[in-house]
């Protein structure tokens, strides 16, 4: 999975201070929702503890994780921050977690559009890169670059999420875990 560290950015450091300072305490359970598909969600957030899921039902029922956020990242559906539309992804905690999060239009208040911008430029990006290595990159090479990036990751999601997100079944997972221990 590539992964961009944007908090060195200036917009990271001023979007980060002005959530903390300003933004709304929120306080999240496992499965708790913080958006639903197709419901209008013009904030934007910042994960100060937990884990959440982006993620999407396919036309058979089945749960497809499309993306996490993890402490530290900015939380957001781009499509309802940036053009007004309805979120086509629900968003879920995976565990307790806390946000602060404003309406885009405080921000926008406070720090301007430019800010918005580049906000919703970040989030767009990262969502290109997961999109791109959902098509390009191996199930295997998805896991190792998620662990990597979150060594505690079986300590803190399920199985099924980490699968569901790989596009894999869980008993794939297994067996890639197991194969991923064995010494060489």
């Amino acid at each position: 999975m590539t992964y961009l560290d944007f908090t060195n950015k200036d917009f990271y450091i001023a979007a980060k201070n002005l959530l903390l300072s300003k933004g709304k305490k929120v306080e999240l359970v496992k499965g708790d929702f913080l958006c639903h598909a197709g419901e209008m969600d013009n904030r934007v957030g910042l994960l100060t503890s937990g884990s959440i899921k982006y993620s999407r039902f396919t036309t058979r029922g089945h749960e497809r994780i499309i993306s996490f956020a993890f402490t530290g990242d900015l939380v957001a559906c781009y499509s309802a921050m940036r053009n007004g539309c309805s979120s086509p992804v629900d968003i879920v905690a995976l565990e307790s977690s806390t946000i602060y999060q404003l309406p885009i239009s405080q921000v926008d208040a406070v720090m301007g559009l430019d800010l918005r911008m580049k906000l919703a430029e970040a989030i767009s990006h990262k969502a290109m890169l997961e999109a791109i290595d959902s098509c390009c990159l191996t199930p295997e090479e998805r896991y190792l670059a998620l662990s990597s990036r979150f060594p505690d990751i079986h300590n803190r999601l399920t199985n099924r999420s980490i699968a569901s997100y790989l596009g894999i079944t869980p008993e794939s997972l297994s067996r890639l875990c197991k194969r991923l221990s064995k010494p060489t």
